[in-house]
């Protein structure tokens, strides 16, 4: 398993320590804080993979302190005591990427922190991706959105201008014939005879 920056936030100093020492020897960089307040002081600090916060702790909750850490993006493992399921459904609600109930299993934590340092590897990622867009590409990627709307602009105005078609006419034209000038023709020579007669 790939080491991974922690932070383990527990009023309880007892278990802080058993985290602390389990995961180092996992081979994690670990860090501990007391409180909420510290807790959140702290990832502004070593910015971790993954925190692994309790729910229940004096001063700040758990639930408090989660809502500063989502707004910074971070990954959250929530801790929570027996019977506090509904608080813990909250706590997923708010951004948390998973509840583990006390006494811990630390294999089980252990496969939890794993997946959610997989997942907090691909945002930072993503945000180094999206950081490396340099600006002389979003420009030209702009003026390409631009050729193309005036493009479609263009063309919807020369259709107003243009309007409809006019129709074509579905009859020819009579055209008149001038019977003054016209000459009899003897008959039978097959030729056109015009009848001038009113």
């Amino acid at each position: 398993m790939r080491g991974y920056r922690l932070l383990f936030v527990d009023d309880e100093e007892p278990v802080r320590r058993s985290l602390g020492k389990y995961f180092r020897e996992l081979g994690h960089d670990v860090h501990l804080a007391a409180s909420g307040k510290e807790g959140i002081a702290l990832h502004q600090t070593v910015e971790p993979h993954v925190v692994v916060l309790d729910l229940r702790m004096p001063g700040m909750s758990g639930l408090e302190v989660l809502e500063v850490l989502r707004k910074r993006d971070a990954t959250v493992i929530m801790l929570t005591g027996h019977g506090e399921i509904e608080t813990a459904v909250e706590a997923m609600r708010l951004g948390a990427e998973n509840f583990l109930q006390k006494p811990i299993d630390l294999k089980h934590l252990a496969a939890a922190v794993g997946k959610a340092g997989e997942k907090a590897d691909l945002r930072r990622e993503n945000r180094e991706l999206r950081a490396r867009l340099s600006p002389s590409l979003r420009r030209r990627l702009t003026q390409g959105a631009l050729v193309i709307v005036l493009f479609v602009a263009a063309l919807a105005v020369g259709a107003l201008i243009g309007g409809e078609r006019a129709e074509r006419p579905t009859r020819p034209i009579p055209i008149p014939v001038d019977t003054s000038s016209a000459t009899s023709a003897p008959e039978g020579s097959g030729a056109l005879q015009v009848d001038t007669a009113p």
